[in-house]
């Protein structure tokens, strides 16, 4: 399991790399076509705002991977280790299931929504748009399971690190 995670974190950042660099070249693009050539260019505007889901997205269930997401670790810091292992592990319980009905479920009844759907300047499917919430959602669901089998490892480690 540690391999497979090792492939996803690789992914998913060579994912959100290529996803950022060409968010900021569209974004130079749409500076110059508006300000430079007096052209707004609204294909490359969808784009960008397809492609910041997306960004968001993965590299949110990346973060979620890494346990570098927003917690609140103060009360947790304070209990013994066997507290914080099961606060650990209903977190990861309550994010599977997050993950599973309003990410994975969901979001394949909104992709099935809106196939029919296109973009008014570029004409791609707004399902590729909403493709973003089941993605990314498999994603934290690997995510959740792989930290919900080692959180008692994880917890031990940072223990012996104080």
């Amino acid at each position: 399991m540690n391999n497979a995670k090792k492939i996803i974190d690789k992914t998913l950042l060579i994912i959100t790399g290529i996803l950022i660099s060409v968010m900021s070249i569209l974004s130079i693009w749409q500076v110059v076509a508006r300000y430079i050539l007096s052209t707004p260019s609204t294909v490359s505007e969808e784009i960008i705002r397809m492609l910041l889901i997306w960004f968001s997205l993965t590299s949110a269930a990346y973060v979620f991977g890494q346990q570098k997401h927003i917690a609140i670790v103060f009360f947790r810091d304070k209990l013994s280790i066997k507290g914080q292992i099961m606060i650990l592990r209903i977190s990861n319980i309550i994010l599977l299931l997050i993950a599973l009905v309003l990410m994975i479920w969901g979001g394949i009844q909104v992709v099935n929504l809106t196939l029919t759907q296109v973009a008014p300047s570029t004409g791609i499917s707004m399902a590729f748009m909403y493709g973003a919430l089941p993605i990314s959602g498999l994603f934290i669901t690997f995510y959740a399971l792989y930290n919900f089998t080692t959180v008692k490892l994880s917890i031990t480690e940072k223990g012996s690190d104080a």
